[in-house]
C-alpha cells in the first residue's frame, strides 16, 4: 500500500524508489502538493512543473520512472504474498526483471543460486508457498546441491554414499 500521511509520502518519495526524487526534492513536492502528491503523480504527472525549481525535463523524467515503478508494483505484491521480504523481493526483482513471477513459480530453487542472500532454506519455504510438491524432482536436486555446498563449507571435499 502506497503510504498516506505526509511523513509517509515523503519518506516514500525520498527512498530512492521513483528515479529522480531524493530527499530534497520528495520534500519540495510533498511541501506542494500535500496529502496529494501521489495522486497527482499519478493521474496529472504534468502538474510537477508547478513545484518550484523543477523542470519539463525532471518532470518527464519523473513521471516515466513512476511508471516502471508501476510495473514493479505487481511483482512486489505477488512476491509478498509467497512470504518474500521487501529487501528480497527487491533482489529478485533486479535479478530477473518482469520475468521474477515466473522464475519464482516455476524455478523457485534457482533462487538460491541466483539472487544472493537467498539460499536453500529461503528457496524451500518460498517453493512450498507456490504450491512444489515435497517430493519434487527440482527439490531433490536442489537439497543435494546444497548438502554438498554446506559439506564443502565444513573442509570435506567428498560424502560417503550411504549404504
Amino acid at each position: 500500500m502506497l503510504p498516506a500521511t505526509i511523513q509517509g509520502i515523503r519518506r516514500y518519495l525520498g527512498s530512492g524508489l521513483i528515479k529522480g526524487i531524493g530527499p530534497r526534492l520528495a520534500d519540495r513536492i510533498v511541501e506542494h502538493f500535500g496529502t496529494e502528491t501521489l495522486e497527482v503523480i499519478e493521474r496529472e504527472p504534468q502538474r510537477l512543473i508547478e513545484v518550484p525549481k523543477l523542470g519539463p525535463k525532471r518532470t518527464k523524467l519523473i513521471a516515466a520512472a513512476w511508471e516502471e515503478q508501476k510495473a514493479i508494483k505487481e511483482v512486489m505484491i505477488f512476491l509478498q504474498s509467497v512470504g518474500v521480504s521487501t529487501s528480497l523481493a527487491v533482489r529478485i526483482y533486479k535479478n530477473y526483471g518482469d520475468a521474477s513471477i515466473a522464475v519464482v513459480r516455476n524455478e523457485p530453487y534457482r533462487l538460491a543460486a541466483d539472487v544472493w542472500g537467498i539460499g536453500f532454506l529461503t528457496a524451500d519455504r518460498i517453493a512450498q508457498a507456490v504450491g512444489i510438491p515435497h517430493d519434487s524432482p527440482q527439490r531433490v536436486k536442489a537439497g543435494l546441491q546444497y548438502a554438498l555446498s554446506q559439506s564443502a563449507d565444513q573442509g570435506h571435499c567428498f560424502l560417503p554414499e550411504e549404504s
